[in-house]
């Protein structure tokens, strides 16, 4: 979990210092998929916490450091919560173990609970929990592999990746025009590619953008049975 931009220098001096007059705080957000969803907040300071208009109870609380391994796995933190009183294992009952349900932990100062500033906070996602006698403990995880596509964007050579008359494409012919183009190949110079399309901005009496807005990578090498573009 990384510190957050913005915050005064002094708190970073005052984490260093050997002893302090004012107090760290750890606060705990468990969201329960209830309908509509409930958020949990605890603190584990034995009074409770006020921040952003939000009330931290106490409750017996924590979570481990941030676990990387060499294998190149995703970075994941352990939260264990008390489940003496049995309250917790009663939501892991009835909401599937708190699976992919959101978690925030934050770090915050005393002093710094009326700017509502925290000088870490970081949002996980359940990815598993056991259970025992005792505790509660909840395995969290930036995201899951599993839910995630990759890339979230396609470079090729010859193939524009915006949406047509998106931002990206920028093409803004008005469509009573008549010269208006009603779609795009996707191409950069095809029949009804990115070039074609600049001639339509031209003959429109706009800015002409295409084909320069085209999104595809001309520079991405091609490979050859003798090994150049």
């Amino acid at each position: 979990m990384s510190p957050q931009g913005g915050i005064p220098q002094g708190f970073f001096t005052e984490k260093n210092l050997l002893a302090t007059g004012g107090q760290w705080l750890w606060l705990y957000e468990i969201e329960v998929p209830t309908d509509p969803p409930t958020r949990y907040r605890f603190t584990r300071n034995p009074e409770a916490v006020t921040f952003r208009t939000n009330v931290y109870s106490p409750f017996p609380i924590t979570h481990s450091v941030v676990k990387e391994t060499d294998a190149g796995d995703l970075p994941t933190i352990n939260l264990t919560v008390s489940n003496v009183s049995r309250e917790i294992i009663g939501a892991l009952e009835l909401h599937g173990g708190l699976i992919d349900q959101p978690v925030r932990i934050l770090l915050t100062h005393q002093e710094m609970l009326l700017t509502a500033k925290a000088v870490i906070e970081h949002d996980f996602k359940i990815l598993s929990t056991t259970a025992t006698e005792e505790a509660v403990t909840a395995n969290l995880g930036d995201i899951s592999l599993y839910e995630t596509f990759f890339p979230g964007q396609r470079m090729m050579r010859h193939y524009c990746r915006h949406h047509y008359r998106s931002s990206g494409c920028g093409y803004a012919v008005s469509t009573v025009n008549a010269h208006y183009l009603s779609g795009c190949d996707k191409s950069l110079d095809g029949p009804n590619g990115c070039a074609v399309h600049g001639t339509s901005e031209t003959n429109a009496g706009v800015a002409k953008i295409h084909p320069d807005r085209f999104g595809g990578f001309p520079g991405i090498p091609t490979p050859t049975t003798e090994g150049s573009i």
